[in-house]
């Protein structure tokens, strides 16, 4: 046998292998749809990431991963069909999920009630979910107002009250600047009124307080005698008051580092032995109606231990980076979508590995369905001229007119192998021709254990797994060598 023939017979194979692939990918394809494969795996990609696949955190993980699901965010994803004979097809599509569950007794990963799931998550919907239950925003809001609220209370107020007494006592005027006084005390609670309701910011709020504090200074200086050693040492002491938190800009950046809790300090509530968890459930147990309403949600939001931590060395991350609040969520917000996108990337090659899985499969399911022998195929490939030039000639033509690109004429290759199954007498199938040729190729084989087609159906199996693409490429390359051998001769 020359190698012209050889190569004819191997541009056969990989036709045929290449036909059989495209026909398993399809099944594949509609299988994936049918059962969902590909919504159900990043589902469970995500409770992995969630419990640090720590087994024992399943439950938990599991249970988070649905809440994420039920966030506006995640739960646009997944669009619904439109129209009757639309929802009609996915709830065919649905049923059929419901069933092979309940045949193979795997749990529904969606949820109770639920059949469906978006089959991708950008990693900024994740975090953005993921931020939103862990409910952040809130509990910075609360733990910055208290602690506003505190500092306003105990180092401004408090202490202008106690030398306002000393002078009083001194002068024997228990009057004096009382107005003044409830005007600041009032002013005071103004401006913490506008940073609950969100009107300002909190670097502003404390500002503001200190512009107050000078307004009562003046309004002081005005109401008391001028150059009287009481007036001077009251005078110094407001001083030294508002020098103790804003006279520098070091001092201020001090003070704000104390009153803004960092991202760090808000994953520390999910530990009921934080100080942050503590500061919490002492402003629930005053009857803060908001850090009340926290904790309940808080205690419906558990997360991993794993998380937690994961969360945590994000936070530092953040931290390291910028050192303004804002800067901090956003970069924190970007670290948890640049940790979703790696997982997802792991996801990805395991789920390319039990495709891969699948292929094979279905490769040799289809293989054995249609008695698809590798072996049976090569040797009427070589003693049949007829068959092997009618091959050869459909290959050929088929690479011709492709670009080169099988995802782009993907159709067209398509409509190419649909004509050149129907035109060729392919040595396929369980007609009686078939079978006795193989019977009597069965007689010659010399392994007496396993019978020739299944080993031919194993190697067709193989093949098919190996995809498409692959065998578009090879067929490709196997037709520009004979073409140019030819060429040459």
């Amino acid at each position: 046998m020359n190698f012209p023939i050889i190569l004819d017979i191997a541009l056969g194979l990989v036709f045929v292998f290449f036909a059989l692939s495209l026909l398993a990918s399809e099944l594949q394809e509609i299988i994936g749809t049918l059962l969902q494969w590909r919504a159900e795996h990043l589902k469970q990609s995500i409770e992995i990431l969630l419990s640090g696949n720590d087994r024992e955190k399943d439950a938990t993980a599991q249970a988070l991963a649905d809440a994420l699901y039920e966030s506006p965010w995640i739960r646009s994803l997944n669009q619904e069909a439109k129209g009757r004979i639309a929802r009609s097809f996915r709830g065919l599509l649905h049923l059929i999920g419901r069933i092979y569950r309940v045949l193979t007794g795997t749990r529904n990963v969606f949820g109770v009630g639920k059949t469906s799931g978006p089959s991708y998550i950008p990693s900024e919907a994740f975090a953005n979910s993921l931020l939103e239950r862990m409910q952040l925003s809130q509990l910075w809001q609360v733990l910055a107002e208290e602690r506003l609220a505190t500092f306003a209370a105990e180092k401004v107020i408090l202490p202008v009250s106690n030398i306002l007494s000393d002078l009083k006592a001194s002068t024997g005027n228990e009057f004096l600047l009382n107005a003044e006084l409830k005007q600041f005390e009032q002013s005071v609670q103004v401006i913490l009124a506008d940073f609950r309701s969100g009107d300002v910011s909190l670097s502003e709020s404390v500002d503001r307080i200190v512009r107050r504090l000078e307004d009562f200074a003046l309004m002081a200086r005005d109401i008391l005698p001028d150059n009287h050693p009481l007036t001077e040492t009251f005078m110094r002491r407001l001083e030294y008051i508002r020098r103790g938190f804003a006279s520098t800009s070091a001092e201020r950046a001090a003070l704000l580092g104390k009153l803004r809790p960092s991202v760090a300090n808000l994953l520390d509530v999910f530990d009921t032995g934080s100080t942050t968890y503590r500061e919490l459930r002492r402003l629930a147990e005053g009857n803060h109606s908001s850090a009340q309403a926290l904790v309940d949600r808080l205690e419906a939001a558990a997360i991993t231990p794993a998380l937690r931590a994961s969360l945590a060395t994000l936070a530092r991350k953040a931290e390291l980076v910028t050192d303004t609040a804002q800067g901090q969520v956003a970069q924190f917000s970007r670290e948890i979508e640049t940790w979703y996108n790696r997982g997802m990337d792991r996801a990805t090659g395991v789920y390319r590995r039990n495709a891969k899985a699948v292929a094979l499969m279905i490769g040799i399911a289809t293989a054995v369905a249609i008695n698809a022998d590798s072996f049976h195929i090569a040797s009427r490939l070589a003693t049949d001229p007829v068959l092997r030039n009618s091959v050869v000639q459909a290959a050929d033509q088929l690479v011709v007119e492709s670009s080169g690109d099988l995802n782009q004429d993907l159709t067209q290759v398509r409509e190419s192998v649909d004509q050149a199954l129907e035109s060729i007498p392919f040595p396929l199938g369980y007609n009686e021709v078939v079978l006795e040729q193989q019977r009597q190729a069965e007689a010659d084989w010399p392994i007496p254990l396993v019978q020739r087609r299944f080993l031919g159906w194993l190697v067709t199996g193989f093949a098919i797994s190996m995809g498409s693409t692959f065998w578009f490429n090879v067929l490709k390359k196997i037709v520009n060598v004979r073409n140019t051998g030819d060429k040459g001769a």
